[in-house]
């Protein structure tokens, strides 16, 4: 297979895994969002950026895997998923979870950054939230990286069980 080729099947099965995690953690984030503390709107987006490209040589908008919204998008009083981007460009710019680059290395922000909690980059994913509180937008987006993460690791498992090369 052409490595262009390759590229796009490995993004596919990519995307399609973060759609089965998405799926997965809708009923359990739509749970938490009816508790309007959680959340105001009852909304939510996340972005999940694309976790082989490298961040220098690819550009932000080139680099998003997937979205998605939950909740109502049409009643959102805030355009949140211009939020969850906002907070995805950050930690995709600096490779750290926006968390990190407010609190512990405020020196690399830039003008226009958005100075909130909700991206969460680990295991070599970046995810973003926003629509919760910021704390609650980095749980779903560290839920979804840890559900993702466990997937390939139990994929590599199972290739290494039967001998197999990745």
């Amino acid at each position: 297979m052409a490595p262009d080729a390759r590229d796009a099947t490995d993004a596919q099965q990519l995307v399609t895994r973060v759609a089965k995690v998405l799926d997965a953690l809708t009923g359990c984030i739509e749970t938490m969002l009816a508790d309007a503390r959680v959340s105001a709107e009852h909304a939510l987006h996340i972005v999940v950026m694309h976790p082989a490209l490298e961040r220098r040589c690819t550009a932000f908008d080139s680099a998003i895997l997937a979205e998605r919204s939950i909740g109502e998008p049409a009643r959102w009083q805030a355009d949140y998923a211009h939020y969850a981007r906002a907070k995805a460009r950050l930690a995709w710019r600096e490779g750290l979870s926006t968390g990190a680059i407010v609190e512990d290395a405020p020196a690399r922000l830039c003008a226009g950054d958005l100075l909130v909690d909700g991206a969460v980059a680990r295991h070599g994913w970046i995810v973003a939230a926003s629509g919760a509180q910021p704390w609650y937008d980095a749980a779903f987006a560290a839920m979804t990286i840890e559900l993702l993460h466990a997937g390939l690791r139990d994929d590599v498992a199972r290739a290494r069980e039967a001998g197999r090369l990745w």
